[in-house]
């Protein structure tokens, strides 16, 4: 089965938010955007706000798509929609988020993100 998963790249001043995956779950110790898996009947657009305001405390708008794709790991398969968001309120914006950075988008691609985000990470960066 296929478990469908929603990620909010958000972006703010030209900096993303970025965290690293405990080591209670799948690919511990790799850098990650906020997110996680839908709900039942949830859209990815929306669990991937959920997912962030659960996970950072920042509340935040989807802009747009960035990406959608299949991946199998290991431990399964997944299909990740990757939302590009911004803070509701820049007002809100502190420089941690319980946990997760901001990390200026030249940086990405330095970071131990899992292989699902390469194409991603190719695109924030300026890679297409």
């Amino acid at each position: 089965m296929i478990s469908q998963v929603a990620i909010a790249v958000v972006e703010h001043a030209g900096r993303y938010l970025v965290g690293v995956r405990g080591d209670d779950v799948a690919l511990p110790g790799r850098a990650e955007f906020p997110g996680g898996k839908c709900d039942p009947g949830e859209s990815p657009r929306d669990a991937a706000v959920r997912e962030c305001l659960e996970e950072t405390g920042l509340a935040v708008v989807p802009v747009e798509l960035l990406l959608e794709k299949s991946h199998a790991y290991p431990h399964g398969a997944l299909r990740l929609a990757f939302w590009k968001c911004r803070p509701a309120n820049p007002f809100d914006v502190r420089e941690k988020h319980a946990g997760f950075r901001w990390v200026d988008a030249a940086e990405l691609a330095a970071l131990d993100f899992p292989e699902a985000n390469a194409e991603v990470i190719r695109v924030l960066v300026g890679g297409g």
